[in-house]
């Protein structure tokens, strides 16, 4: 199936590839879609079952007048996960993904049997003992700046999110943030910039991998070792070679890592090993 619709009659786009293997359920992030992952999931359906899909409001998903707060993109998560009948999911949030994400795995995580989170905050402003975040003043501009000259900076803020932007993937991902409406766009930051969601990272029960660019403009690597010293299972690792897109700018050391971290927290596999450090 292409798509599949939300009991309100919202119709969210989806990918489902592959079979056997682990599930890897793939959450992109604020003006994107699931073609972001499109070099993971070509990688990884050979040999195991993939899923992702676009958000409401963003992609090819329908973009409804709804609240697009966290709880809403939430709940379409859950929704996907229980009509695909999903199970012992490796559930990879990438960017604002990490927050939809973390907010699923706060009602319960049902389905859920490990956790990625990549590139993403877990909060956008710094507090006292916790440097990870951007100033308010700076998100207050950025802001102000996207309503006020959308869409004619999407192109810095594209390159901006790749270590080497050449202009082809520039502009890919740029035609892909375009199929988001400002107003979605604008929401969205405003909720998110409500959250703070360290808390449920300390709470989590599942094995859990931060996942971070050393070139990343927004979240320092730093967050990955924050993640890994407070989730009760966690661990991190660093992706030398890219900025905000790993995904994309290393995609076939990206499915590494997922494969190695499913596998090795797989209890039918594997024992549990607690690892500090991922290759």
């Amino acid at each position: 199936m292409s798509y599949v619709e939300t009991p309100e009659g919202v119709r969210l786009r989806l990918c489902d590839r592959g079979r056997g293997g682990q599930t890897f359920v793939l959450v992109h992030g604020w003006k994107q879609s699931h073609r972001l992952f499109d070099p993971a999931i070509a990688r990884l359906s050979e040999r195991h079952r993939v899923v992702a899909f676009d958000h409401r409001g963003m992609g090819e998903s329908d973009k409804p007048g709804s609240r697009y707060d966290f709880d809403e993109l939430a709940g379409d998560l859950g929704f996907v996960l229980d009509v695909l009948d999903l199970g012992d999911v490796t559930l990879v949030g990438w960017s604002m993904g990490c927050t939809v994400s973390l907010v699923y795995m706060s009602s319960g995580g049902a389905r859920v049997g490990r956790l990625v989170l990549m590139n993403g905050p877990l909060r956008l402003t710094p507090a006292p003992g916790f440097p990870y975040g951007l100033e308010p003043e700076r998100i207050d501009g950025y802001i102000d700046d996207l309503a006020r000259t959308w869409p004619l900076n999407e192109r810095a803020f594209a390159a901006e999110s790749l270590r080497e932007p050449d202009a082809e993937r520039v502009d890919w991902l740029v035609r892909i943030a375009l199929q988001t409406q400002l107003d979605v766009a604008l929401r969205l930051v405003r909720e998110q910039a409500r959250l703070d969601l360290r808390e449920v990272v300390e709470r989590l029960d599942v094995p859990v991998l931060a996942a971070y660019g050393r070139h990343e403009a927004w979240w320092p690597p730093g967050l990955a070792d924050w993640i890994a010293e407070h989730a009760p299972k966690g661990e991190r690792t660093i992706f030398e070679q890219s900025a905000h897109c790993p995904p994309l700018e290393e995609a076939e050391r990206f499915c590494a890592v997922l494969e190695d971290f499913a596998d090795r927290t797989t209890p039918s596999l594997t024992p549990i090993r607690q690892r500090k450090e991922s290759p």
